[in-house]
């Protein structure tokens, strides 16, 4: 009963917290889980299609979180380009967490960054979720409805390139307020005209690697969206409709790409977590079974 209270409340909150500013927007979230569905492989697609509107719902509940005041901002980026971390490809960041926390300490990681290692929290709690099925749990199919959409955020997350670069929001080269510009209103106005081809999706059995990876991959196009911005705006002082059409021109083949490539890794996240999982039968828990009163022996 507690799980589906709690299940009712994120979901109303969800409808009453605006989407902040600092990741993708809410509904660039929601497309990209409604296509990763159709992405998964039969043996887990009628689950996920009974509860299609609720991981929908529920891949933007870290947003959430943060909004209601829990210590989750760290998780979302990291800040690539900081002077500690030298260098393009940024090897002065160890990827195994211990290590970074030693070098440079629980206060600047916050700082830097978590989004690699809470991606691969969060799979770990999709695998259990999964190996719920083969213990018969009476809660594997909320764990795994749960946990995907939550592992799904955070690969999400790393594909838009202003989660990782230290100039998240175009202060620091005079680009203030490209975040939002880039991932929520481009969206919110063009979806509509969108091209996007997520291409099949492989396993992801790595997530704290692969997390990195495409953080790295995200880094190199922030320059390029910064040049679309700044063309954009030329000659304006405001960002109007004629803006909004120039910055889409400029940006959209790097919007469509990032978007396809989560789409992609978003299912691979989950299957990746299944196979490790031992690729469990996901079955469709219908009404539980009548129980008998169990009376005090005699």
């Amino acid at each position: 009963m507690r799980k589906v209270l709690g299940a009712a409340i994120a979901v109303a909150v969800v409808w009453l917290v605006p989407a902040p500013a600092s990741a993708w927007g809410f509904a660039a979230h929601q497309l990209i889980m409604k296509r990763a569905i159709e992405l998964l492989p039969p043996e887990l697609k009628p689950l996920f299609e009974r509860y299609r509107d609720e991981l929908v719902v529920r891949v933007t509940d870290p947003d959430v979180w943060r909004n209601a005041g829990w210590p989750d901002d760290p998780n979302h980026f990291v800040d690539f380009g900081m002077k500690e971390l030298g260098p393009y490809p940024f090897a002065e960041l160890p990827r195994e967490y211990g290590a970074a926390l030693e070098k440079f300490g629980a206060t600047l990681l916050t700082r830097i960054g978590r989004l690699p290692w809470r991606e691969a929290e969060e799979f770990g709690n999709l695998r259990r979720g999964f190996e719920g099925f083969k213990r018969g749990g009476p809660y594997a199919q909320e764990d795994v409805v749960l946990f995907s959409a939550v592992a799904s955020h955070y690969i999400q997350d790393a594909h838009q390139p202003f989660h990782a670069s230290n100039n998240f929001d175009g202060q620091l080269t005079g680009n203030t307020g490209i975040h939002a510009r880039f991932e929520r209103d481009l969206i919110e106005r063009f979806a509509s005209r969108l091209t996007l081809t997520p291409a099949p999706p492989t396993p992801i059995t790595n997530p704290r690697d692969a997390a990195f990876d495409v953080l790295l991959a995200s880094y190199t196009l922030v320059d390029p969206i910064l040049k679309a911005d700044r063309d954009a705006i030329a000659g304006k002082d405001t960002y109007d409709d004629d803006y909004f059409e120039k910055f889409f021109a400029g940006v959209r083949p790097i919007l469509e790409r990032r978007l396809s490539d989560s789409i992609t890794a978003t299912a691979g996240i989950i299957i990746g977590a299944w196979e490790q999982a031992g690729r469990p039968a996901v079955t469709l828990q219908g009404t539980r079974p009548i129980e008998k009163v169990k009376k005090p022996q005699q």
